[in-house]
């Protein structure tokens, strides 16, 4: 597939996500395959693959109206009162039709109208002129499903009813409900449908007759008529609208409207203000740094960029028994620090926050506890602060990345942040732009998953509600400004910041976790042998979340600074 292929099914496919917030996943594949010649674990980069060393404005402007479109079905969303519940009423006498807000909204009458062109189907139509048509009031309420609007019909669950004290009116409710693959899913176990079975129960709640179900999915109508007497067997049903009534009663009892499962957590995403304070940095801007710890001995903590300055219980307790406080700032657009003035500046921004918080401490000299992503900034900062630095502690730190040697082990999503980074920094920008939007709505234990899907040690820590909780603080950290602090970042770790580590002789220890999904362990080793003053070691069990899960040995390495 070629390079100009990759691009357009990317990009198009970045276009449904507005509305269909599941396509996120088939976007986000789409945007690695375009690296990899149109293959997700393939670890060699296209040969096509243009490099751009600063913004694609044409991929930008895309980005910007995607996310606009995002924000915009957002607020529908939200706003239960414009989609949600729509009410008509249709006058036995007149034959009009008034309605609520929500009404005319959801199918786009001007009120008041005609029966004949309101915009329901033909069989719902035929349904209401017979409750108008009956001459005592109706005992039982008649649900049924109706597809509403002329251009692109939505299927809609009709609630109708002929109130006992209106004998001249018929009142409809219209509720949407997005039949989405998690609900399909549910309703296909509650009755024990089979995944092809399960299909077909959709197709019907899409308000379709078999035929149009058949071409649909390609099957035969006989086909299709087989498994709909299963499921008619299986659900305990005459007839299918009796189907149809029962899977929106279990929709609206398990709560899986739109304005309900979006968004699935009720997660706030804030950053943490625990032990936080602000330096004022001039021009408006504000560095946030948190400390943790009681000692007499300062630590500067420069962390990863998805895992910030957040810490569980067992390591406070465990630095509690040190003489070593963790001083730990917030790099710019993280968390409540201020954004830097331009990309371009990001780095040397970090580098002048971290010394202008040494020198508002009164600190002579410090050493550096150097997390993951913050492996490039640490260096940096070690560099500037030259006499003044003490020893080193590396946790899972990265090393400058060689795309010929060290791209085949890490995970596909580590290994497309990488080249985007570094080759379209604006596919980077939609990525996380787009996907910060749908992970709100999904959850940070649905992100993480993702994260570690190739990484069984650390898919295991989400079973540990604080080291679950722990994460999500470093996401929401990472994210608190939105997703242009997180492009920067990543720019720093991908950049070629080789001078700045062989800059520092300081003493350094490194803790390597074995299964680090990110960079192999072999490779950074390999990398640092030789060098003066360096300290090796690879632990074996922890992989990505090695600050969390292998705290004795960051204590005792951190006890051991001078």
């Amino acid at each position: 597939m070629s390079h100009a292929q990759r691009y357009f099914e990317m990009l198009g496919i970045a276009y449904e996500v507005p509305s269909e917030t599941d396509r996120f996943d088939a976007f986000l594949n789409a945007a690695m395959a375009y690296f990899f010649n149109g293959e997700i674990d393939d670890s060699h980069l296209a040969a096509d693959v243009p490099r751009h060393k600063g913004d694609d404005e044409t991929l930008d402007t895309h980005g910007r109206r995607i996310g606009a479109l995002i924000e915009e079905a957002s607020r529908r969303e939200q706003d239960t009162s414009e989609r949600f519940h729509a009410i008509i009423d249709i006058s036995a006498r007149t034959l009009l039709v008034t309605g609520n807000p929500a009404a005319a909204h959801l199918t786009g009458c001007t009120f008041p109208c005609p029966l004949d062109d309101f915009p329901l189907d033909a069989d719902a139509i035929r349904e209401i002129r017979s409750t108008l048509r009956s001459a005592e009031h109706q005992r039982q309420d008649r649900i049924i499903l109706a597809s509403v609007g002329e251009t692109q019909a939505h299927p809609c669950l009709a609630l109708i009813q002929r109130p006992k004290d209106t004998a001249d009116m018929v009142h409809v409710s219209l509720s949407y409900i997005d039949w989405s693959e998690g609900l399909m899913n549910r309703l296909g176990e509650a009755f024990g449908l089979t995944p092809s079975e399960t299909e077909i129960l959709e197709g019907y709640l899409g308000n379709l007759g078999q035929k149009e179900i058949a071409h649909q999915r390609g099957r035969s109508v006989e086909t299709v008529k087989g498994q709909s007497k299963a499921i008619l067997r299986k659900t305990g049903c005459a007839r299918m609208s009796d189907v149809v009534q029962l899977c929106g009663s279990i929709a609206f009892l398990i709560r899986q409207l739109p304005e309900q499962a979006t968004p699935p957590s009720t997660e706030s995403w804030i950053t943490p203000t625990d032990n936080m304070q602000l330096l004022p940095r001039g021009k408006g801007r504000s560095l946030a740094w948190y400390g943790v710890g009681e000692g007499d001995k300062p630590v500067l903590f420069i962390h990863g960029y998805l895992q910030g300055p957040f810490f569980t219980r067992q390591f406070l307790q465990a630095l509690a028994r040190t003489n070593v406080r963790l001083i730990a700032p917030s790099r710019p657009g993280f968390g409540h620090s201020s954004p830097s003035a331009t990309r371009a500046d990001f780095d040397d921004t970090v580098v002048r926050d971290a010394l202008a918080l040494v020198n508002h401490l009164g600190i002579e000299k410090v050493s550096l506890c150097v997390h993951q992503g913050g492996a490039s900034h640490g260096f940096r900062i070690a560099k500037a602060l030259e006499c003044r630095m003490g020893d080193m502690l590396v946790i899972g730190g990265g090393i400058p990345i060689d795309e010929k040697v060290h791209l085949s082990h890490m995970d596909p999503q580590t290994r497309f942040a990488a080249m985007a980074t570094r080759h379209a920094p604006s596919i980077m920008k939609m990525v996380t732009s787009i996907g910060l939007p749908v992970y709100r709505r999904r959850g940070t234990r649905a992100f993480l998953e993702k994260q570690f899907a190739k990484s069984p040690t650390d898919l295991a820590t989400l079973s540990d509600p604080e080291l679950l909780k722990v994460q999500a603080q470093g996401l929401y950290h990472a994210v608190e400004q939105g997703a242009g602090a997180w492009v920067s970042d990543g720019a720093a770790a991908m950049a070629d910041w080789t001078a700045d580590l062989e800059a520092v002789d300081a003493r350094q220890i490194w803790l390597q976790a074995r299964e680090d999904s990110i960079i192999s362990a072999e490779d950074v080793r390999s990398y640092m042998t030789g060098k003066p003053n360096v300290e090796f070691h690879i632990l074996e069990g922890h992989g990505t979340n090695i600050l969390h899960t292998a705290i004795e040995d960051v204590i005792t390495a951190l006890d051991r600074l001078q």
